[in-house]
Formats: structure tokens, C-alpha cells, sequence
């Protein structure tokens, strides 16, 4: 199959967060035989100079993009678009070369399927529907639902009007209308849509994220619950404001806590682009830093005791989670975080959304040996269920079969 993606982010195999996903399917797809164009975004000269993905792709058109966009700039496109604010502004927000790129690339060549990857380029489908073949699949992958992630936010007291919420619910879902499939990364947001509108439910697959199992395992030099360290780690790309919430969560609700516990414990938030309100909270013992390469964020996980995932904001799919579980570290984590891997609590992981629980788990793993250890085993065979090369074949059986012809159905 010839297929174009059209990410938001540049999916380099060194960056952290949902980007690693969209990675992984160009790779996996393309050793499947698949033939694969990219347009992306490239806001960095690590994304206009990144070779990655070269070996797996047929064409890799990179468009010079913006993190932030004035305001007056947005209003501007605003009023032209007619599209919610959210998806004008930088940081996957429209792109005038994108769409450009899109047009020309879909005259010179028949693909069989067109994938924007995050809801937020579901919009140059929307728009350019009538150009695209009536046999060439459009897919809009939703790694979160903006609506509900909105409501959330509101729920938490940002300032959000009720008729912003309504704008974007009207243009979100008029996009997944237009399109033939819609991915989702979990049941639970499957259902989540469907909830909002019903008529979608034949048009939802479930793709699961996955973890390079290969990559993501065990130290050799010693047994993942022999370490000893009293580290605590949470790893996210900071410029999904979710993560930035989740530390904060934790610091605010569960620190001095563990700290009485277990004195020595340092809590390590590692990640893309810290903002400054996380490097604020900065001591002795809570180290705030930018994330590496796979190599030195593998090593978190190795120096590590606990995964905490203390998530109360966004929807979709924790790969971090899989990542931690694939290296043998124990998680803590809220009900949230944990959507789509379904682990069974006290056994595979420990699961709260009581933050004086979620502290006992993190402080009863950091004293107990024989917890980590057996917390530790069943995460790794978890784990290993989400490799990446699962998660592909699944998606190439939603992209090879056609209207009524079987399928996952709905959001199962």
C-alpha cells in the first residue's frame, strides 16, 4: 500500500511522548512492504536534520513551522478559517505549507490511505476531502479528544468559556465525519467519542501504542528490583501541558509524605522542554531536566525504583507507562494514566486516584524487596503484549480492509 502520514510533530526516533508512536508505525509498516510519504512539520533543526526515519520512508517533505503564532495572526486566521483558535495556533496548529505540500503531493501520486496523526491535522482532511480520491482512505488518529480534554481542563478551574468548548466540539467532530476511519488509542477513548456522537461508532478502530520491547528491557548488571536507588521518575514531553499537571500533582499531594518515609528518596521529572514553573520546583531531592536520547531515558528507567504517572488531565495512551513496565520498574499510577493496558492492581502495577494511597504504594515499593521484585516480573510479561510490531499489524489490518468487510467494530 502507498500511504501518506501527516503528523503534527516531526517523528524523529529520539523524541519522547506520542511522536515515538507515529515513528514506530512508519517502521514497522514500511519492513511490512508498505511504501510511506511524510509531511511534517519541523520546528527545530534537530527535525529538519534528522535521518531517522529515512531508511523507512519513500519521501520525507519537512515544512518549516512555528512553536507560537501572535495572537493577531491567529484572529486573522481565525476569522478566514472559520476552525476553533486551538487549531490555528504554532506547535501543529494550521500551516499554510502543509496544506500546500498536501495538494501538490496528492497529484503526483495515488495513495491508498492518508493518515493524520493527532486530531489536530484531521483539519487538512476536513478541508481537502473533494481532492482526495474516493478510493484512498482518509484515517484522522486521535491520540486525545480536544472536547472532553477541554472540559477536563475546565473542570480544574481554567478559564474556558462554555462556548469555546461548544466551537470545538462543532468543528472536531464535523472532521471525524468527513473522514472514513478514526483510530483511537484506547477503548476508553473510543467510548469517549461515541459518547459525544453515536453515529461514529462504525467508523472507530482501536490501534493500541506500543513499546520497542527489543530496545526497552532490563539492566543486564543487576536485577531491576535489586537496585536500591530511592529514585522516583515521571517522564513526559513537558509541551503536552498533561505532563506538566502530573508533576505538579505529585509534588503538591505526595512528596512531603514520601520524603517522611524515605528521607534519602530523590523524584526525578525528566522530559522535553521543561517550562519554568517546573523548574521552580527544583531541591535537593527533586531534579527537574530535559530529556535525552533513547539511550540516556532507557537509563532513567535503570536508575530508577518507581514510575509514578500521577495523570488527571488529556485522554489517550501513556507509552511511558510501557516503556517503565518493558524495563522492569514498578508504576504508581492514576486510573487515567492507565487506559488501554488494563492492568490488574497490586499485581501488575498499583492504580489511585486517592493521593494519600497513591503515596503509601510509591513509599511500600521503595521499602518492600519482595513487592518491586513481583511488581516488577508481571509488569515486564504486560509489557511485552504492546510490542510495536503488534500494534502495526493491527493497523495494517484496519487500513487493508474496506467498508463491511469485518474489523475490529466500534471501539473494541
Amino acid at each position: 500500500m502507498n500511504i501518506l502520514f501527516l503528523p503534527k510533530l516531526f517523528p524523529r526516533a529520539d523524541i519522547i511522548g506520542g511522536p515515538i508512536l507515529i515513528y514506530h508505525r512508519i517502521k514497522n509498516l514500511s519492513s511490512m512492504g508498505h511504501k510511506i510519504t511524510l509531511i511534517a512539520p519541523a520546528y527545530t533543526e534537530a527535525d529538519r536534520n534528522d535521518k531517522s526515519l529515512e531508511p523507512f520512508c519513500e519521501k520525507i517533505i519537512r515544512i518549516d513551522s512555528v512553536r507560537e503564532r501572535h495572537r493577531d495572526e491567529v484572529e486573522a486566521r481565525y476569522k478566514r478559517l472559520n476552525r476553533p483558535r486551538v487549531f490555528l495556533t504554532g506547535d501543529g496548529g494550521y500551516e499554510e505549507g502543509i496544506e500546500d505540500a498536501l495538494k501538490l503531493t496528492l497529484k503526483e501520486k495515488h495513495f491508498d490511505a492518508v493518515i493524520a496523526e493527532y486530531a489536530m491535522m484531521g483539519q487538512y482532511i476536513e478541508a481537502n476531502r473533494s481532492i482526495i480520491s474516493a478510493d484512498t482512505m482518509t484515517v484522522i488518529s486521535v491520540h486525545e479528544c480536544y472536547t472532553k480534554a477541554f472540559k477536563l481542563r475546565a473542570a480544574k478551574g481554567e478559564e474556558i468559556r462554555e462556548a469555546t468548548i461548544k466551537e470545538l466540539f462543532n468543528y472536531e467532530f464535523r472532521m471525524y465525519d468527513v473522514a472514513d476511519r478514526i483510530l483511537t488509542l484506547t477503548r476508553e477513548d473510543g467510548d469517549i467519542l461515541i459518547n459525544y456522537a453515536p453515529g461514529l461508532k462504525n467508523k472507530i478502530r482501536v490501534v493500541p501504542h506500543g513499546v520497542d520491547t527489543e530496545f526497552y528491557t532490563p539492566p543486564k548488571e543487576k536485577k531491576p528490583w535489586e537496585k536500591n536507588t530511592k529514585n522516583i521518575l515521571y517522564l513526559g514531553n513537558f509541551q503536552h501541558y498533561p505532563n506538566v499537571d502530573a508533576v505538579k500533582n505529585f509534588i503538591n499531594n505526595c512528596w512531603d509524605r514520601i520524603l517522611q518515609e524515605v528521607p534519602d528518596a530523590k523524584f526525578y521529572a525528566i522530559g522535553f522542554n521543561p517550562p519554568q514553573e517546573l523548574l521552580d520546583l527544583r531541591s535537593e531531592n527533586v531534579i527537574v531536566r530535559e530529556g535525552g536520547d533513547d539511550e540516556n531515558v532507557r537509563r532513567f528507567y535503570w536508575n530508577s525504583e518507581v514510575f509514578v504517572a500521577p495523570i488527571e488531565l488529556g485522554t489517550g495512551f501513556r507509552g511511558k507507562l510501557l516503556e517503565a513496565m518493558a524495563c522492569g520498574l514498578p508504576v504508581v499510577a492514576t486510573r487515567l494514566a492507565t487506559f488501554g493496558i488494563n492492568p490488574k492492581h497490586g499485581e501488575d502495577m498499583f492504580v489511585a486516584d486517592d493521593y494519600g494511597a497513591f503515596s503509601e504504594y510509591v513509599i511500600l515499593l521503595l521499602k518492600d524487596l519482595e513487592l518491586r521484585e513481583k511488581i516488577s516480573i508481571n509488569a515486564q510479561s504486560l509489557a511485552m503484549k504492546f510490542d510495536h510490531r503488534h500494534a502495526a499489524e493491527k493497523l495494517e489490518q484496519v487500513l487493508m480492509l474496506k467498508e463491511g468487510e469485518g474489523g475490529t467494530g466500534g471501539s473494541n
